[in-house]
């Protein structure tokens, strides 16, 4: 069953959201339950963006259960290096970037993918043999048969469309 809209991920929350918490509460406090069960349920929407989920509910105790091992591993850890050098673990950069970051990330992403296809294809394939495949301007304009300075210009021309249409809607 494709997830499509968030009644649909409403629905399944409201279900099962009391037995996750009781099922992630097993293993620590009820405020870390909460966290645990909302990260199960950001990931299963992201998943089911990109696949089709047959068992949701199974899923959601799957991520809840991994996510609940990690949380305690991650205890075992700071208890371990505890020292008193005074650095919260905590202030230490998360590698995953949040969700929010990642959903701009991706919209950028596809505006700028957006703004190459708007592209006259000459423009593009010159921005791409620069940018992508470094080649210089002499080597483009030998392949594609034009003077390097037309290659320049096409180039900060297709560079400036690129940054134009990726921020309009910043």
């Amino acid at each position: 069953m494709p997830f499509a809209t968030s009644l649909v991920f409403e629905t399944l929350f409201r279900r099962h959201q009391l037995e996750l918490l009781k099922f992630a509460g097993l293993h620590s406090n009820e405020e870390v339950a909460e966290d645990l069960v909302q990260e199960a349920y950001l990931r299963l929407m992201r998943q089911a963006q990109t696949e089709k989920i047959d068992n949701p509910r199974a899923y959601l105790y799957k991520i809840t259960r991994n996510l609940s091992s990690d949380y305690l591993r991650q205890g075992q850890v700071r208890s371990r290096y505890q020292d008193d050098s005074g650095i919260e673990l905590e202030s230490i950069a998360d590698p995953q970037p949040e969700l929010e970051i990642e959903i701009e990330a991706q919209d950028k992403l596809q505006r700028c993918l957006d703004a190459l296809d708007s592209l006259p294809e000459v423009y593009r394939h010159v921005l791409l043999l620069h940018r992508i495949d470094g080649m210089t301007y002499a080597e483009i304009g030998t392949a594609l048969k034009i003077p390097a300075r037309t290659v320049e210009r096409y180039a900060a021309k297709a560079l400036a469309h690129c940054f134009t249409k990726a921020n309009d809607s910043i």
